[in-house]
Order: C-alpha cells, then sequence, then structure tokens
C-alpha cells in the first residue's frame, strides 16, 4: 500500500518552481493541486508532466497580470463554471507546458452542519473540491497541505466527501450520486462510512430533480470505471430508485431455473468497452434490461430471451421519460438498443448488395451499430470474441469502399424516382424508394448495367409492376 511521500523527498520540476516563485515574489501564495499534486504524495516524480493544476490566493486579474509578466502573453479562459480557470502554454524542448491557474475558491454549499465552522483561505479552497482526495495540495515550500486526510484515502483507495457524510444525504440527497461519480473517475471504493449511510438515506433522491439525475448519472456511465460507480449505487439501494429496470439485472438469475452468464456482470462490462458517450454509454447500460421479462427456460434446461430487445427497447421509452434525455438522444439509444443485435447477422459471405440493404435498413446508425456490438463482446471463449472482432473489422472496410464507391458515381441516373412515378402513375412515398432499391439490387447482381439511360431502368420495371397488378386484381 503506498504511502505519503515525506516534505523532504519532494520537489518542483524547475518550470513549476519558477512560476510559483512568481507569484511569491509579488505577494501571493500559491498551491500546487489536482493530479500532479496527487502523484506527488505517493512518491512518483512530475519532472517529465507536461500540465499543471495551481491555486493562488489572488484575484483573476492579479494572476493573469503575473502571467503576462512573465511569460508575456494573456492566458485565456477556461471554460469551467465558477471561479474561472486560465490556462496557458509555455513552450519547451518537445511540446508545451500547460498550467491551469486559478483564485482561491471562497465558497461551500449551503450544507447546515458547516455553519460556524469560519474556514478561509487554502483550507476553504480545498474544502470546495468535494472529496477528499481532491482535497489536498503543496505549498512554495513543497510542504503537504492536507486538512481532510485526502493523502490517507488516497493510500487506501477509498473516496470520501470533504463533509460531514453523517447528514450530508439527508440535507443534499443528490450527493449520492457525486459520490458513485467519483468512484467511477477513480475507480476507488467508497467509505465503509459513506456506504452505510447511502444505503440508511437513499429513498431521499427522489427528492433530487431530474435534471441532476440525468446529469451525475451520465458521469457515472462516462467514468474511466463505470462499472465501480454502477456498482456503489446497486449496493446503496439508489440504483433502484432510479433505474429499478436496470436494479433488476443485479439479482436476476438468482432462482427461475435454466443456466445464463451474470446479466449485470455483463451489462457493466459492456458499459467500459463501449465509448465513453452519454448516447451509447445509455444504450449499453439498457440494452439486456428486458431480459428479465423475457426469460424462458425450456426442458432442456435451455435459457431464451426471445424478443428482449423490443422489450429493453420498450422499457428505455419509460426511462428517457423520467430522466428527460433530449427526444434526439432518446431515439437514437431507443434504436441502438432495439437493433444491438442487427449487425451481428453479418458473415463473410455477403454479397455487396446485401451489405448494401444492411446500410439502407439501419441508415444513420449503422457506426453506432458496430461500435456497440465491439463493447458487447464479453466472452471468456476467445476464440469466439477474435471470430467476431474479425467479422466486424470486415463489415466496417466493405461499408466504407462501398460509400467511397457510391460518393464517386451513383450507378443509377438522376431524376429515377421521379421518372419511375411519371411511367407507372405512382404517388411519392415510399413505394417510389423500394423500387429505387429494386434496381440496385439488380444492378449489384449483374442483372443491369449501371448508368445507364432512365428507359433502361423503366422498362425492368414493367413487367414486374405488371405482374403485381395482376396477382392484386385477381
Amino acid at each position: 500500500m503506498p504511502t505519503a511521500a515525506t516534505p523532504a523527498a519532494i520537489r518542483f520540476p524547475e518550470p513549476l518552481r519558477a512560476l510559483i516563485d512568481a507569484f511569491e515574489s509579488s505577494g501571493c501564495r500559491a498551491y500546487l493541486i489536482g493530479p500532479r499534486a496527487r502523484e506527488l504524495s505517493q512518491g512518483h516524480s512530475i519532472d517529465d508532466c507536461s500540465s499543471f493544476d495551481l491555486t493562488v490566493d489572488a484575484s483573476l486579474s492579479t494572476i493573469e497580470a503575473t502571467l503576462r509578466e512573465r511569460y508575456g502573453a494573456t492566458a485565456q479562459d477556461s471554460k469551467d463554471d465558477r471561479p474561472r480557470l486560465l490556462t496557458f502554454k509555455v513552450p519547451r524542448a518537445e511540446g508545451h507546458l500547460t498550467f491551469n491557474v486559478g483564485p482561491f475558491r471562497n465558497y461551500l454549499p449551503p450544507l447546515r452542519s458547516l455553519r460556524g465552522q469560519n474556514l478561509s483561505g487554502i483550507i476553504l479552497d480545498l474544502a470546495t473540491r468535494e472529496v477528499t482526495l481532491q482535497a489536498f495540495g503543496y505549498d512554495a515550500q513543497c510542504e503537504l497541505v492536507d486538512p481532510f486526510g485526502g493523502t490517507l484515502d488516497l493510500a487506501e483507495r477509498i473516496v470520501r466527501p470533504v463533509f460531514p457524510v453523517e447528514t450530508l444525504f439527508r440535507e443534499s440527497a443528490s450527493w449520492m450520486l457525486k459520490v458513485a461519480r467519483y468512484v467511477a473517475r477513480y475507480g476507488f471504493e467508497a467509505a465503509r462510512e459513506v456506504r452505510q449511510a447511502a444505503d440508511r438515506d437513499a429513498a431521499g433522491i427522489l427528492d433530487v430533480p431530474r435534471e441532476i439525475w440525468r446529469k451525475e448519472l451520465e458521469k457515472v456511465l462516462c467514468g474511466a470505471h463505470p462499472g465501480k460507480g454502477l456498482q456503489f449505487m446497486a449496493d446503496s439501494r439508489v440504483l433502484s430508485f432510479l433505474l429499478p429496470e436496470v436494479s433488476a439485472l443485479v439479482w436476476f438469475g438468482e432462482g427461475g431455473g435454466g443456466q445464463h452468464k451474470d446479466i449485470w456482470a455483463h451489462t457493466k462490462q459492456v458499459v467500459a468497452n463501449a465509448d465513453p458517450s452519454p448516447v451509447v454509454r445509455w444504450a449499453a447500460l439498457c440494452h439486456d434490461i428486458g431480459k428479465v421479462w423475457t426469460k424462458q427456460v425450456f426442458r432442456d434446461e435451455k435459457v431464451h430471451f426471445f424478443r428482449h430487445e423490443d422489450m429493453s427497447a420498450l422499457l428505455w421509452e419509460a426511462i428517457s421519460a423520467r430522466f428527460e434525455v433530449p427526444a434526439a438522444d432518446a431515439a437514437r439509444i431507443h434504436y441502438i438498443i432495439q437493433s444491438h443485435s442487427r449487425v451481428n447477422l453479418y458473415r463473410e459471405e455477403w454479397t455487396d448488395s446485401a451489405v448494401r440493404r444492411l446500410m439502407r435498413e439501419v441508415g444513420e446508425h449503422l457506426d453506432d451499430l458496430i461500435a456497440f456490438s465491439r463493447a458487447d463482446l464479453t466472452s471468456k471463449r476467445t476464440e469466439r470474441v477474435e471470430m467476431v472482432r474479425s467479422l466486424l473489422t470486415e463489415l466496417q472496410i466493405r461499408v466504407l469502399e462501398i460509400r467511397e464507391s457510391d460518393a464517386q458515381m451513383s450507378p443509377l441516373p438522376k431524376g429515377i424516382g421521379n421518372a419511375i412515378m411519371q411511367r407507372f402513375g405512382i404517388a411519392p412515398g415510399p413505394e417510389v424508394g423500394r423500387l429505387r432499391d429494386m434496381l440496385m439490387e439488380a444492378i449489384e447482381a449483374g442483372l443491369l448495367a449501371p448508368s445507364c439511360e432512365s428507359e433502361v431502368y423503366l422498362e425492368y420495371l414493367a413487367p414486374i409492376l405488371a405482374e403485381r397488378l395482376a396477382n392484386t386484381e385477381a
């Protein structure tokens, strides 16, 4: 287990040392915080690091004046919320160094338990950083400032809020989601007393605005260790209040007959495998929730989940409304969930015509579905995983080649849709698109030559439509 480094072992690299000294010379106390402070506390060198975070006992204008005087350039405002940060880059032999510098924070959440504590200076600044893992730093003399025990929690790999946990969740239930977010960020466990307090106060999450539900849960989903954050939510019962459909996966499989894989473990792994965007990770979280309701066990003890994709998509409709997911994102997630097995049907013997048909059927969602299928590979059978990965890669290559080919020249003449409507008296609508697709498939199969006059293709369609009409009248 790593231990906090002693002050004697700490030293700043020269560019950082020079900047801190510049602030000190201006009468402004500066402290190193953030990832570099955590690395120093664990005894690691930061000489080769390319970015540093500083908090300074000065106004933003004073900080900018110091930077301008030393480096001759104005720093850029960051996009962070209050207080603002200044970000600037210093050229060096290879690349550049990035410094993120902000003034002391001087606000605390309106928690009753903090009234009368009169925190100020660097202690107040560190207290605003929410969890102890972020609430320590090093002063100009390389001495550790750790009023909340953050280095000990870092050594023990636990997440603990700066604020008193005995009352924190009762005063501000959203903190249960914040803790989950930090668990997902660092991959550490929540401290035992934090888990106990969250379990006790879990029902309070129902009082939190839905906007905060979505904002914080998406940060959990997009963290570096989303499975850890989700497990904290499950263990503390928060998940059962927010997402009972997902919570059902935690106990699913205990009894009921038949043997199948641990779907909760699989779900967490798929979320971790997926691209770290809210849309894709929402889909990963909910893609199998329908299995709870569609499970069937046959006489041979084989388990099936017929139409679980459709059931999962149906349950997502309620979830997206509950979390007030924007309509466009909700629709995209719905499609991924409902069609997540679609591209797994691909086989290398498919013709270009079959690949084009898949591209037309799934439209703009094809790339999402391929990416999701990669994330959904959690089998322990190495040969199976490699086979599916190889097929997905081949499909991606074929899709790119077809897109490039089609972009160069369309095999059908311009205006063929209008020509079809005029020749056969068909109103605008899906039928025109289906007839176009029929012509494309005939070209791909070698039954028609590409880039002919419209009349060639109309003559091909004429007997087909005549036969359809005759069958209809009969």
